[in-house]
């Protein structure tokens, strides 16, 4: 006679809403420190921390970043380009050397053309976007040569 084990695991969740963000960031858990720009924050933070980062946190528009502080930062949501444009400043004012910033740009292609041209008039490189998976989700960095402005 044989014995027959049956282990009860708890039911699937579903997904957060930021869970498909969170799987284009790539490696979370080598990320030193990661902040979130604007709304869905406190959904993200949770998704962050089960895959792994470090140190996460959510910022409102209004507050003032530590200077270098980031090394990657998170806008999963941007209510307009005139919004994005302000905040850039504070987001090049944040990140550290060999840094990065990812947006989720929205689902028109014009939409993503303009981010793409508003980050580098604000002196971003682009670095990928993921076209395979998702064109919407849009990653540069900062240079690290040249200028860089403190706000």
């Amino acid at each position: 006679m044989s014995i027959l084990t049956f282990v009860r695991r708890a039911p699937l969740q579903p997904r957060e809403p930021g869970a498909r963000l969170v799987d284009r960031l790539g490696a979370v858990e080598t990320e030193d420190h990661i902040v979130l720009l604007g709304g869905e924050g406190p959904e993200l933070m949770c998704e962050l921390l089960r895959a792994g980062a470090p140190r996460v946190t959510h910022l409102c528009a209004h507050e003032r970043p530590d200077a270098a502080s980031a090394s990657l930062v998170v806008i999963p949501r941007v209510p307009s380009l005139d919004w994005l444009a302000s905040a850039l400043p504070a987001v090049r004012r944040l990140l550290a050397d060999n840094a990065r910033v990812v947006i989720y740009a929205g689902p028109s292609a014009g939409a993503q053309t303009q981010v793409w041209r508003i980050l580098t008039l604000h002196g971003f490189v682009p670095t990928r976007a993921s076209q395979r998976t998702d064109p919407r989700v849009l990653s540069a960095e900062l240079p690290m040569f040249g200028l860089r402005h403190a706000v």
